[in-house]
């Protein structure tokens, strides 16, 4: 009798356990299962974000290359500026391969070279043409541009470097510079980098005030600023890079140039 109890009792603890181990299996198949579909919902959620990603790069980049188009048709109108962004963005992306820069780097200071002189869309022309010396109200609205330019693509994320090499190309390396009046090194180097690239084009083109000058002019000039207006080590290798070719432009050298370079 005694062992007909136990063995019943037997039997019973075994279908505990049993059923104990079906529950358990049914709640890890159910764990599974949950656990799968979290994992296919955040690679859902993690593909999206990398979409939703693209899309916002895909717009800003749209978005940048209708800031280039408006600067072009800003230099399409006026005939004396014409092509300059374009040959100040070359300039600049040599210049920062040559100071050791990354390709990446380098392209950033070429893309501000290109969108340089974005902000003079705010200036009148009866100011940007104007054949004689500025006032100085005309020189204070002239020189907000680099502020404007800076504020126009500062909405742009990948730019924000770019916003900032636009916002200090006319800073000089004395401080005599606009809008904040840097020195040295603490105008940043891509500013500098396009800074000198500005003003070589500027001296070497055709301007409403100031007839062009040639390239070994605009090479002593370079040489007279390096230091002081313009940082000494990068114009030694813009002059390494450009110095000893022939003239870039035709044209009668000309001396005392005007204070309007650019």
């Amino acid at each position: 009798m005694a062992g007909e109890v136990a063995l019943s009792q037997a039997l019973a603890y075994a279908r505990d356990l049993k059923s104990a181990y079906e529950t358990a299996r049914a709640r890890e198949q159910e764990l599974i299962v949950a656990n799968d579909r979290l994992r296919k919902g955040y690679q859902q959620s993690l593909q999206y974000a990398v979409d939703l990603k693209r899309t916002h790069r895909q717009l800003q980049r749209s978005i940048f290359q209708s800031l280039l188009g408006l600067a072009n048709a800003l230099e399409a109108k006026d005939a004396y500026t014409s092509g300059h962004s374009s040959r100040v963005s070359r300039f600049a992306r040599e210049l920062a391969l040559a100071a050791g820069l990354s390709q990446t780097a380098a392209e950033t200071i070429a893309q501000a070279g290109l969108l340089h002189d974005l902000g003079k869309i705010s200036v009148p022309e009866s100011i940007l043409g104007k054949p004689g010396a500025l006032t100085q109200e005309e020189w204070e609205i002239m020189r907000r541009h680099p502020v404007i330019s800076a504020q126009i693509v500062a909405p742009l994320e990948f730019f924000d470097q770019g916003a900032i090499i636009l916002r200090h190309h006319h800073e000089r390396y004395d401080g005599s510079g606009y809008p904040d009046g840097l020195r040295a090194d603490m105008i940043p180097l891509g500013a500098r980098i396009v800074a000198i690239a500005d003003v070589y084009d500027a001296l070497t083109s055709e301007r409403p005030y100031r007839a062009r000058v040639g390239h070994a002019e605009a090479v002593r000039y370079l040489r007279e600023q390096a230091g002081r207006t313009l940082d000494d080590d990068l114009v030694g290798l813009f002059l390494e890079l450009f110095g000893g070719v022939g003239a870039v432009r035709n044209g009668k050298p000309q001396h005392g140039t005007s204070e309007r370079i650019v």
